[in-house]
Parts: C-alpha cells; sequence; structure tokens
C-alpha cells in the first residue's frame, strides 16, 4: 500500500531535525484530536516517515531554487530604465555624447 522509504535521519543537520520533531509533535496531536487516542507504534512510525518525508521536500525545493538561481545569468536593465535608487554609477562621458544632436 504505502511504498515509501523511510529517509535515514542522518542525511538531516540538526535544524532539519528540530523541525521533524516538530511536524511529528503537530501529526500527533493532530491524530489524537481526531481520534481521542494515543497512536501506536506502527503509526509513530508512519508520522515519522512522514514528518521527514516533508522536511525532505521542503530541503530540496530549497536546492532546486538555489541551483536555478545561480545558473539563471542576472539581467540587466537598459540606464534609461533605471530609477534613481538603482543608479550605481554615472557615465558623464556617455551622457555628452548620447545628448548631442
Amino acid at each position: 500500500m504505502n511504498d515509501k522509504k523511510m529517509i535515514s535521519i542522518d542525511r538531516f543537520n540538526t535544524n532539519e531535525r528540530a523541525v521533524i520533531d516538530e511536524t511529528f509533535r503537530g501529526l500527533v496531536q493532530k491524530y489524537k484530536l481526531r481520534t481521542g487516542k494515543e497512536p501506536d507504534g506502527k503509526k509513530e512510525k508512519e508520522f515519522t516517515a512522514e514528518a521527514r518525508q516533508m522536511v525532505m521536500t521542503i530541503k530540496q525545493n530549497n536546492e532546486k531554487e538555489k541551483e536555478l538561481a545561480a545558473k539563471k545569468p542576472v539581467r540587466k536593465k537598459k540606464p534609461s530604465s533605471l530609477a534613481e535608487s538603482e543608479v550605481n554609477d554615472f557615465n558623464w562621458s556617455a551622457s555628452i555624447t548620447r545628448g548631442k544632436r
């Protein structure tokens, strides 16, 4: 039925492990409110696997975004379309030659 494998806890750093614990506690609390009883060992294992899966998907999405941001070249705007706050340096000689008619 459920073909998801358990992700090893070694693949997470300490911050991610804390997030996994919080997610696990949230899933257990949600189960308690819904059913009114404590989860057994099998349910706890399912909740642990689900919490790890959720954190791993977030981690992978963040890594993909970083890769895309690194690959994507910065798009430069035309100097005429820049706002005042975006202008870093102003080339007076280029401005004078452009202004001649």
